[in-house]
């Protein structure tokens, strides 16, 4: 059992701000900026320097290429999801897991006092529960581990089926 929150996480992430864009840029400088981040999403801002929404690879390939938007025309605001889902820095990496795959999310705002504190994915927390040790990449660590990965996968699979 991990023993440590999302907090501990986003401060061993090499990565630790918020990466955002504004709502009225366009589908192709958010593109950029996640391809020159090395990131898998960026948050958008509000006026007010909080997070209205988060666009994400995802969000990109069904809103965007299926949908057959140009990139460069389409405002963020306009293909992003909305109601970023969010978790205080105190909330266990297996609790924010559990949210996570129950809700089909890949990434987690932590914030405290509607302050963001940072963006954590699906691949931050596997990666930590796989090798604890290493930093975190800006959007995981890169590299194959499949037999440690699937050793996670089954510890988790008994956990949740009471094994």
């Amino acid at each position: 059992m991990a023993t440590y929150s999302v907090g501990d996480l986003i401060r061993h992430k090499e990565l630790k701000e918020v990466v955002a864009v504004e709502p009225t840029a366009t589908v192709m400088e958010a593109a950029e900026v996640m391809a020159g981040r090395g990131i898998g999403a960026v948050a958008i801002r509000d006026a007010r320097g909080g997070i209205d929404g988060i666009f994400t690879e995802r969000d990109l390939l069904k809103r965007v290429v299926a949908a057959r938007r140009d990139p460069q025309a389409t405002r963020v605001a306009d293909v992003m999801s909305p109601d970023v889902r969010h978790v205080a820095p105190s909330t266990p990496v297996e609790q924010a897991l559990h949210l996570m795959v129950a809700h089909g999310y890949r990434h987690l705002l932590v914030q405290e006092g509607g302050k963001p504190l940072g963006l954590i994915s699906i691949r931050d927390i596997m990666y930590s529960f796989i090798v604890p040790e290493m930093a975190m990449a800006p959007e995981g660590r890169y590299g194959h581990m499949r037999s440690r990965a699937e050793e996670a996968v089954r510890m988790l699979q008994a956990r949740s089926s009471g094994g």
